[in-house]
């Protein structure tokens, strides 16, 4: 029993002894012996230069504090820059049962003085992409179970798109709720830019369930906004919910910063709700204005598409119809005036063709009233669809005059030069709302209908009908006009002078009808008509859509008699700047003189140039005319060759 006891207690003083040897083995051992070893494996993992220039320490126990000083990872051969990163202290607390769960877990890392430079360029690629020896996933998992930084900072820099920015990170002490602090500074795409961020301590990476409180302000450009919510990973800022303000110049700058292909606007300011799932961005149920416009939705962009798809539903109650002119090229990138030659209307401003293909979208608009200075618009509904580089508006729908303007337009962006179809549809206009100032108000009630079916080439509006191939049709049947107004078509003076002084009244029109061919940009006349019970007025000429000019003339011939009538053509001429419609007075002029000689021979034979007989009503032609119109409206227009040349 007692040789029992010895032995043991010779087994429990080996034991004692060789645990104090190893204590003082790994008491006296130094931890920089194993530098060169890590080196090794950090350049064999990232295929990059690593140093480890100052002291490694390590606190043995389960979980072992490893402390080391001065590393500096090298950077890519291409780059300027020796170091892509430097870290003047990493002190991190390892869980080491982790380890068999082959987990490394970090529960506690400290970076101070890091410094990280991030490269890109459109030759090289980026510096932060390593060569990885083995490309199957790895069965370890990585986590940092919380995260300070001090005096640290991330260097982005591409060339390329003029960035250059510099992102100071800390995480503050007394910063009560919202302790890590992020302030970047620089260029983003050519932009000044100014950012300050706050957010919640950094814990438990890996749990995509646990909602980081965030806020933060800044300004790209002109374009200013503040956020205030919460985000689920941090690190690739997904899992965002964040109530925003956003405001700016013009909206199309939110191209150069998150390459959303939107047109120039006026200054516009808006709010709502941001969320940010894996690739796909939603802006829920925002409001606010652009320009003198109010504007809500929802717009949403999938990121991880490509291209990129955008799907909105927008609504608008008061539209103002200057806000959209950046849809049409009436306005330049960043919200300067269009540079238009001088005395042209149609919009120069050619469309930005990288828009057009930076997206895939799906876009429905509603806008309940629409603003302008003369134009009688009622409403806007408009669908918006575009695929692989192909832009269709169906329906394109304006509510004007009473009736509405409904239009499908084919926009093909896979060529340098757009090509266009556009089918146009007047439906029940109303005459006196389509020209609500005109002298005689109550000229008519007849509902005006139409259609436009036109070809294009060019990449700005005024290409576009500076070259256009088609056919423009409107008519109407029924409705009633002036007398008087008849009168003056025709210069004629006895009868006017005889309605003035028994009073005007309305005249049946038994239809109208204008149907005109366009070829080149220049639209020319093939019927135009206005046929009632006491004239038949017809017009010829066109209007050359290329150099914006008007060249028509108008005829009318009584259907009764009068003493007194000059007869004289109505000319419709001038630039679409400046038009003017006056009387042709060559006519008029030669019959008064001819009068006056007629009359030194024979008074009485001095009202022969002057007396106009009327014609008899022979068969009705509206219905013949009308229906050589509507088949003209169906013919397919063939594509331009080329883009018209507006001003020519």
């Amino acid at each position: 029993m007692a040789r029992t006891s010895n032995g043991r207690r010779k087994w429990l003083i080996a034991a004692a002894i060789v645990t104090a040897l190893i204590a003082l083995a790994v008491y006296l051992f130094s931890w920089n012996m194993l530098r060169p070893y890590i080196e090794r494996r950090v350049e064999a993992a990232t295929g990059r230069s690593f140093e480890m220039r100052g002291d490694l320490d390590v606190s043995l126990s389960l979980q072992p504090r490893i402390t080391a000083r001065d590393l500096v990872l090298g950077n890519t051969p291409w780059s300027d820059a020796d170091a892509m990163g430097r870290i003047g202290q990493l002190d991190f607390t390892l869980d080491l049962p982790a380890l068999f769960s082959r987990r490394v877990e970090l529960l506690r890392l400290e970076l101070a003085g890091a410094q990280l430079l991030l490269e890109q360029n459109a030759r090289h690629g980026n510096n932060w992409q390593f060569p990885a020896n083995d490309p199957s996933p790895s069965p370890w998992q990585f986590d940092i179970a919380e995260l300070h930084l001090q005096d640290s900072e991330v260097r982005f820099r591409d060339p390329s798109t003029d960035t250059y920015l510099l992102i100071d990170l800390m995480t503050v002490a007394d910063g009560g709720k919202l302790p890590v602090r992020a302030a970047i500074s620089g260029s983003f795409h050519g932009l000044d830019s100014r950012i300050s961020m706050q957010g919640a301590p950094l814990l438990r990476l890996r749990d995509t369930r646990r909602a980081y409180p965030l806020q933060g302000e800044g300004q790209m450009g002109s374009t200013r906004f503040e956020a205030q919510g919460t985000v689920t990973d941090p690190v690739r800022l997904s899992g965002l919910a964040v109530n925003f303000r956003l405001a700016g110049r013009s909206l199309d700058e939110l191209y150069r910063i998150l390459n959303l292909p939107l047109p120039p606007t006026p200054a516009y300011e808006l709010a709502g709700s941001l969320r940010h799932s894996n690739a796909l961005w939603a802006l829920q149920n925002f409001q606010g204005r652009v320009g003198k416009s109010d504007l809500g939705g929802d717009f949403s962009v999938d990121k991880g598409r490509q291209p990129q798809f955008i799907k909105a539903d927008l609504h608008s109650r008061s539209l103002d119809l200057k806000d959209l002119s950046g849809f049409l090229g009436g306005r330049e990138e960043n919200d300067q005036p269009p540079a238009q030659p001088a005395g042209k209307v149609l919009p120069y401003t050619e469309f930005n063709l990288d828009k057009l293909r930076a997206a895939d979208a799906d876009v429905r608009f509603r806008g309940q009233r629409i603003i302008t200075e003369s134009w009688p618009f009622d409403g806007l509904n408009v669908h918006l669809r575009s695929e692989k580089q192909r832009l269709r508006l169906d329906p394109l729908d304006f509510g004007f005059a009473g009736g509405n303007i409904v239009s499908t337009i084919d926009i093909d962006a896979n060529s340098p030069n757009l090509t266009t179809r556009a089918d146009i549809t007047l439906k029940r206009l109303q005459w006196q709302k389509l020209f609500p100032k005109f002298k005689f108000q109550q000229a008519s009630i007849g509902l005006i209908g139409g259609r436009a079916q036109l070809a294009m080439r060019g990449n700005s509006m005024a290409k576009m009908l500076g070259g256009a191939n088609g056919n423009v049709t409107v008519l109407m049947n029924g409705g009633e006009v002036s007398k008087l107004l008849l009168r003056l078509s025709n210069l004629d003076i006895a009868n006017t002078l005889a309605t003035l002084l028994t009073g005007d009244e309305q005249v049946p029109v038994r239809c109208m009808v204008g149907d005109m061919e366009v070829k080149d940009g220049d639209m020319r006349v093939r019927t135009l008509i206005l046929d009632t019970d006491k004239q038949f007025i017809s017009g010829s000429g066109g209007v050359d859509l290329g150099k914006e000019q008007f060249d028509l003339k108008l005829r009318s011939r009584p259907r009764n008699l009068s003493l007194a009538a000059l007869r004289g053509p109505i000319l419709i001429e001038g630039t679409f700047a400046q038009p003017a419609v006056r009387p042709d007075l060559k006519q008029a002029a030669g019959r008064v003189t001819l009068s006056a000689l007629l009359g030194g021979v024979s008074g009485p034979l001095a009202i022969l140039p002057l007396l106009q007989l009327g014609e008899k009503d022979g068969a009705d032609q509206c219905s013949r005319l009308v229906a050589d119109a509507k088949d003209h409206s169906d013919d397919r227009p063939k594509l331009p060759s080329k883009p018209g040349k507006p001003g020519k």
